[in-house]
């Protein structure tokens, strides 16, 4: 086809996109500020199974305890994709350890840089281009007299060369944006349309992490869970197994000076357990974001995908698995629209409408990112509370953990008022938070089907007054 699209970034996302479209005989080059060694952070992370599986990734399975199949590292070496040790339950503890429930836990600890690698060599088999070092500045477009997310035609991208520091232009039919929380393009276009705004501070977490060498015989007798202490310090602390000598420890909390630094969060877990070494095997500190998703990922000839239209699980900061299902379902949408020639808003709302009312993922993003905000304001006292006395139960904490949202029924209600009578104001609160939350999830079900500029309108003055009840 002589279709052409141009993405921007070459994270999961982008890459599992860009693969997709050139299956399908679309041109496509992806822009990439950094070289093919850089792809991908320095660390292991949580990637949904269903993710992994639909883009056709093959999964381990589960023996003794272990993963066991091709893509499994061995042990002590760095190669491969997925961690050994399973962690198919997970121990979720209260801010002061007097709770513990244990759930399911429906992802693999995968190396994010070998998984980063394996997608963009898969993109490259599949014949996209992939250009490193070079830094998309933003969006060639033309203003039209409408205002909103229809007020511009995208027709291409700015880039600069590494190498030379020149600084060029590419034409394309679409650009995507997958190119981190930074959001440069999105962040180019007038506001007027409605998709300019920069994140705030609030929807990030700062995150530390470190994989650390851990001594086998001291390990017999020095017992750490897989685990996350959940509404620690605004956020929450883990510790992964990697295998029999490595563990991942790590904390994010919100950035605020109030707040502790996650390092030190991470010493003081050591300190705590003489079996982990002062050996740093990988690791990193970044910010996270966990804000709510953006009401729109489109323009005419523009589609935002991954952190840069804040997908991320906001009571994790997972992204990952959003973003390879947005690859893939933007894939869809940007196939259709090529064999119609078509770029523009009416035909790509399609992609919103996937996200928001095809699937569940949306609207669980956006309910729990409310949760998120208002968990943040309560103290570990309250938050041990309510899930010592089962009012914050296992089912909604396990649905959280692994990026759903659920409605609670009468029944947990009732529950809820009965065990927390010792707190009323506090119980009070809470169901007032898990009402607005409620309110979320199924006004964002109910997200426009087509691109319609009053409808949509209507439909955003209403989330943005749900959203004011908790910001």
């Amino acid at each position: 086809m002589s279709y052409r699209v141009v993405i921007a970034g070459a994270g999961p996302g982008g890459a599992v996109l860009a693969r997709e479209l050139a299956a399908k005989g679309i041109a496509v080059t992806i822009y990439e500020k950094g070289e093919f060694s850089e792809l991908g952070h320095n660390w292991s992370d949580a990637v949904e199974i269903a993710a992994l599986e639909a883009i056709g990734i093959e999964v381990p399975v589960l023996k003794g305890g272990r993963w066991e199949g091709a893509l499994v590292k061995r042990s002590g070496s760095d190669e491969g994709l997925f961690e050994r040790h399973a962690i198919p339950r997970l121990k979720l503890f209260s801010p002061d350890y007097s709770s513990v429930k244990d759930i399911a836990f429906r992802m693999l600890i995968t190396d994010r840089r070998a998984l980063g690698k394996m997608l963009i060599q898969q993109a490259a088999a599949a014949g996209a281009e992939i250009r490193y070092g070079c830094e998309a500045l933003g969006l060639l477009y033309r203003e039209r007299g409408a205002g909103g997310p229809g007020g511009v035609d995208v027709y291409g991208l700015k880039y600069k060369e590494a190498a030379t520091g020149d600084i060029k232009e590419t034409k394309a039919d679409i650009v995507v944006e997958s190119s981190g929380y930074q959001s440069t393009l999105r962040r180019s276009l007038p506001p007027s349309t409605g998709l300019a705004g920069a994140f705030v501070d609030a929807d990030f977490g700062l995150v530390n992490r470190e994989v650390r060498v851990r001594d086998p015989i001291l390990a017999k007798t020095d017992f750490i869970a897989d685990h996350y202490r959940y509404g620690f310090h605004t956020g929450y602390q883990w510790s992964h197994m990697h295998n029999e000598a490595r563990i991942d420890i790590g904390a994010g909390v919100r950035p605020d000076p109030a707040n502790p630094d996650p390092k030190d969060l991470i010493e003081e877990f050591i300190a705590r357990h003489p079996s982990i070494k002062p050996e740093m095997v990988r690791g990193g500190r970044a910010l996270c974001i966990v804000g709510r998703p953006l009401p729109n990922f489109a323009t005419g000839g523009f589609i935002v995908i991954g952190d840069a239209a804040s997908t991320s699980v906001p009571t994790t900061g997972c992204g990952v698995g959003s973003a390879l299902f947005a690859g893939l379902w933007a894939a869809g949408v940007i196939e259709e629209a090529a064999l119609e020639s078509r770029s523009d808003l009416e035909k790509l709302w399609e992609f919103n409408k996937i996200f928001y009312r095809d699937h569940d993922r949306g609207p669980s993003l956006a309910a729990l990112s409310a949760l998120r905000i208002a968990l943040q304001d309560l103290g570990h006292d309250d938050l041990s509370f309510l899930m010592r006395r089962e009012i914050m139960d296992r089912e909604t904490l396990e649905a959280a953990v692994n990026g759903r949202f659920v409605p609670p029924g009468l029944r947990t209600k009732l529950s809820s008022l009965l065990r927390g009578l010792a707190k009323p104001s506090l119980l009070l609160k809470l169901n007032q938070v898990v009402s607005t939350s409620t309110k979320i999830y199924r006004h964002y079900k109910r997200y426009p089907q087509s691109w319609d500029a009053a409808a949509f309108e209507k439909w955003s003055r209403r989330a943005e007054e749900l959203f004011g009840k908790e910001e």
